[in-house]
């Protein structure tokens, strides 16, 4: 691995929205501490990257579909690791931050089975809402916080995280079977529980977030809790899905209370391993 402190490798998925990626590496560029190099995982986007535009160097592979962001992360992770990165920060095409966020966040990273994470805006309205992330087995509610609350953050948001080859390598990177949602705290979550730490960076990136469908929802959540093995969890996740389809159903939001539904089942039914 490179072992220089200072050297780092930015990971973006991107697919379709070439107008935020420009701004993102354009972003990049203007960093205090710079990636010595970007690796783009391109899902299949019909708007080519012209990377002679930009004067980071860029490396780009395009898969022949959209395989999602846990599969983009991985294969834009992977490229990183294949030339001997250790310091990762792994990127959504739309986010944006200050410009000495990568610095803090690279400084951050101290050590193996740590995952740094910002404070996330949401520039729709300007506000925060991602400062790590929270799950209680007890009531089936994993949700992103506003305030930081130090030891009981168990994810980030991954649209902004940063760790090393050695921990991403330690968990076996993303879970692709989520498609989209969820990868992040079931990554985060897996590394929490091998002992290891989020550790909060004093800085602030922003995003436009847009949260997943009805469907998504309920079948990543429950997904998620099949894979942490808790009975516990298991249940009162999936209750708190059927009691927010029957509340749709109540609001006369029969489509979405459908969706809830369904995202149930294939929560059940869906491969975990």
């Amino acid at each position: 691995m490179i072992k220089n402190d200072s050297l780092w490798a930015a990971c973006i998925v991107y697919y379709q929205d070439i107008s935020a990626l420009s701004n993102l590496i354009e972003c990049l560029d203007l960093q205090t501490l710079k990636p010595a190099e970007i690796f783009i995982a391109d899902n299949n986007s019909e708007i080519h990257i012209d990377k002679n535009k930009f004067k980071l160097p860029i490396n780009i592979n395009k898969v022949n579909e959209n395989l999602g962001f846990a599969a983009g992360a991985n294969l834009a992770i992977q490229m990183a690791i294949n030339k001997n990165y250790q310091k990762i920060i792994l990127f959504s095409q739309d986010v944006l931050m200050e410009s000495d966020s990568c610095e803090k966040m690279v400084k951050s990273i101290s050590g193996d089975n740590q995952v740094v994470f910002p404070t996330m805006k949401n520039r729709h309205n300007n506000k925060i809402f991602s400062n790590g992330g929270t799950v209680n087995k007890l009531t089936g509610k994993i949700k992103l916080q506003n305030k930081y609350k130090g030891k009981k953050v168990f994810w980030a948001d991954g649209s902004c995280l940063g760790f090393t080859a050695t921990t991403y390598l330690n968990v076996n990177g993303l879970f692709e079977k989520y498609f989209m949602y969820f990868e992040d705290v079931d990554f985060c979550y897996r590394i929490k529980n091998l002992g290891g730490q989020m550790v909060h960076a004093e800085t602030i990136t922003s995003q436009k977030p847009n949260g997943p469908n009805a469907v998504l929802r309920s079948r990543n959540s429950i997904m998620f809790a099949r894979r942490t093995k808790s009975t516990l969890m298991q249940i009162t996740v999936t209750l708190r899905n059927f009691f927010g389809a029957i509340l749709l159903f109540v609001k006369f939001d029969f489509k979405n209370s459908f969706s809830r539904l369904l995202g149930i089942y294939k929560g059940w039914t869906s491969e975990i391993e």
